[in-house]
């Protein structure tokens, strides 16, 4: 199973990022009964004015990932990962090894539902 996670650097020591679409990059990750492989991957998305929610999820999609580690997920990316089956699941601020192994024992929550409006977020914008 390719489990992915939000990040600024990449790799197993990385810390998970706050945001999805906007994360510089993912470490991609095989799992099986233990980690197989590790790709880090920047995430072109992360620049974009607008779209970078969909644009991040098809990535992941285009990679066969079908979990996603990461802290908020605006309504139009989680919309895309909910239709590709991408389970999401909250480890903001943990060191991806460590979530990677808490997720398999079942021990991180699950994101069912998205946060914010899916425009301007994490670039500081507010809404009237």
């Amino acid at each position: 199973m390719k489990i992915a996670a939000t990040c600024q650097k990449g790799g197993l020591d990385d810390i998970i990022a706050p945001q999805f679409g906007r994360a510089n990059a993912f470490t991609i990750v095989e799992l099986n009964d233990e980690i197989k492989s590790v790709e880090v991957i920047k995430n072109p998305a992360a620049e974009l004015l607008s779209g970078a929610g969909i644009t991040a999820a098809q990535l992941l999609i285009d990679k066969g990932v079908k979990v996603l580690l990461t802290g908020n997920v605006g309504p139009k990316a989680m919309d895309a990962l909910n239709a590709a089956g991408i389970e999401v699941y909250r480890a903001e601020g943990m060191k991806i090894e460590d979530a990677i192994r808490m997720f398999a024992d079942g021990k991180l929550e699950r994101i069912t539902f998205a946060v914010g409006r899916g425009r301007g977020m994490g670039r500081g914008r507010r809404w009237r």
